[in-house]
């Protein structure tokens, strides 16, 4: 695999990535920043360990723009390993956060090894599926993909966290989707995860997990108990208007009304303090991001590449579509973070991991040989 100059690199990366990646990281932090505003004692902790992630997230990608991607499917099997000795062990030491056992503390940081599984798992899977590509008729390769599949999505729901297991599980479903699965194969799945779900539903997901997902079929189950996160997101977004009540002067969020606002219900308060108008930015600024994306995988020259780039869109699209659905009350809340808005170091790295990825693949797709 050919060294790539500096020069080759500068001009082979795409800029749209890195330019609606730092769009959303740039409105994540006015939201963390507007967490600070009028009140008697100001508290940037949110906004400068944030800014310290960003530039740690920036670094990254600029070392995986310089890094063969194509290496990574050669250690697959040791990377897989790390992920589940990894949820293994913060089953067993981890510390819990909210009920769920999936943090380890180092010093006066936490890291969630999980949001670093995902991106294993999108190797993992490209790999497989790259090599076993002409054996997809057989359902014995189907199912060793879903065994793959199931081993760290079963340490996840031990923690228990429904939010990363059904990312980890869409990466999968998605990638089968676009592969030439027979179509009983497919059916057998669905079979299969219904089968799960009631499974899990009667002997695995604790209370408050049940009552998120009834909340979602009857919104006005329990408004002030089980329902009171969805429903104040709802009202915060909806009193943002056109362009919003301005930064710091949403009272939903800056009284606290929109729980967890700087992360699993960011977007609500970048909806009431930036209106509809910032929202939108959002959601243009991720269109971009995914059409780009498409654009470069129709030019991927290998099946590792392509399977990957769409593993990885996959993974972001997933976290993306559930956490705005969520706050707009139009899917359960699952705790699933908005990539390069909502808090949190873990989920940001990993973020920039996946951009850093997928500019590494643009450039080397470029210019260097399979």
């Amino acid at each position: 695999m050919a060294t790539l100059s500096g020069r080759q690199i500068i001009k082979g990366f795409d800029l749209a990535f890195m330019t609606m990646t730092a769009v959303l990281l740039l409105i994540g932090l006015a939201a963390l920043y507007s967490f600070a505003l009028h009140v008697a004692k100001p508290d940037y902790s949110f906004l400068l360990k944030q800014t310290a992630f960003a530039a740690a997230g920036f670094a990254a990608v600029g070392l995986l723009m310089r890094f063969d991607y194509r290496r990574l499917a050669g250690i697959h099997w040791l990377l897989y390993g790390i992920a589940v000795a990894s949820l293994v062990v913060v089953l067993m030491f981890g510390r819990t956060v909210h009920g769920t056992t999936g943090w380890f503390v180092l010093g006066g940081l936490q890291l969630q090894p999980v949001e670093f599984v995902k991106i294993i798992m999108t190797i993992v899977l490209a790999k497989f599926f790259s090599d076993h590509g002409h054996e997809l008729h057989r359902f014995s390769i189907v199912a060793a993909s879903g065994l793959l599949t199931a081993v760290p999505v079963g340490l996840v729901m031990l923690q228990p966290d429904l939010g990363s297991a059904v990312v980890i599980v869409g990466i999968w479903i998605g990638l089968l989707i676009i592969l030439p699965i027979p179509k009983k194969f497919l059916g057998a799945i669905v079979a299969g995860l219904i089968v799960t779900a009631v499974i899990g539903w009667f002997g695995f997901l604790h209370p408050y997990q049940k009552d998120r997902l009834l909340n979602f079929f009857n919104p006005g189950r329990d408004p002030l108990g089980s329902g009171y996160n969805v429903r104040q997101a709802v009202t915060a977004i909806g009193s943002g208007l056109l362009s919003g009540r301005g930064l710091g002067l949403g009272p939903q969020s800056q009284l606290n009304f929109v729980p967890e606002r700087q992360t699993d219900f960011i977007f609500a308060t970048i909806g009431e303090e930036l209106g509809f108008i910032g929202a939108t930015i959002v959601i243009v600024a991720f269109g971009i991001f995914f059409w780009r994306l498409r654009q470069l995988l129709a030019k991927t020259r290998d099946s590792f590449s392509f399977l990957l780039g769409v593993s990885l869109g996959m993974m972001l699209f997933i976290q993306v579509a559930i956490n705005i659905g969520m706050n707009l009350g139009l899917f359960p809340v699952t705790g699933i973070p908005l990539p390069f808005l909502s808090y949190g170091g873990s989920s940001l790295i990993a973020s920039f991991l996946a951009v850093g990825l997928l500019e590494s693949m643009v450039i080397r797709q470029r210019f260097t040989p399979l």
